[in-house]
């Protein structure tokens, strides 16, 4: 544990204050350093190796702590041109990735996805709780974008509640498996929210973590 050396006389102060100071370390290095030389028995002087060997210290002390702040300078420019470059997609069209999947009085979002080459599809629908209540066996579908429509049911055939709802869009592999496939849905970038670290992009009126988008268009 680093100490904050006041004194001299309080090093070995029970009321030495322990507060740790990133901004203070080398100096306290210094400190510990002289009180030691000092402090030595003039019988039996700190050997070369050892004064050398703790000047080595304090220089990779002195390294550590440029390049820390170095590696900061760093993060601070880089989260900053990343907000720019966020900013920046205002007014665009943005291709999105989602999962979420609204129901609003009684009527379910339409979905889009596309394919690649035909595929044996299944879709399944989650509750809020992430409950499974709805799986769909489409089967056979053609490559190409495909429109998925919900009827708003769940597996008893009662209509669902108003709310937020999430799903996958599945194909079966050949080895029996299921892969799941992104739905995506497009439109024009109205804003942009900042919370910390965490960037959101507001695309038609709805948000989404910046993560979520997979191309931008002028």
């Amino acid at each position: 544990m680093m100490m904050n050396v006041n004194s001299m006389s309080n090093l070995f102060s029970t009321s030495t204050d322990r507060t740790t100071k990133k901004d203070l370390d080398k100096e306290a290095f210094l400190k510990l350093l002289i009180t030691q030389l000092k402090s030595q028995d003039p019988l039996e002087p700190m050997k070369d190796r050892d004064f050398i060997a703790q000047m080595s210290q304090l220089s990779s002390l002195e390294q550590v702590m440029n390049m820390s702040k170095s590696v900061q300078s760093f993060v601070n420019t880089a989260a900053q041109l990343y907000r720019t470059q966020a900013v920046s997609m205002i007014g665009k069209t943005a291709v999105v990735k989602t999962n979420v999947i609204n129901v609003e009085n009684g009527v379910p979002e339409s979905k889009v996805f596309n394919l690649d080459s035909p595929a044996n599809i299944v879709i399944k629908i989650f509750d809020s709780n992430g409950k499974l209540i709805k799986e769909e066996k489409i089967g056979q579908v053609e490559a190409g974008m495909q429109l998925f429509a919900w009827d708003g049911k769940d597996e008893n055939g009662t209509k669902v509640k108003d709310g937020r709802y999430t799903f996958k869009i599945l194909k079966t592999t050949p080895d029996g498996g299921y892969e799941e496939i992104p739905s995506v849905e497009s439109g024009i970038v109205s804003g942009v929210q900042f919370d910390g670290n965490k960037i959101n992009v507001i695309v038609s009126n709805k948000i989404y973590d910046i993560s979520e988008i997979s191309e931008i268009h002028a």
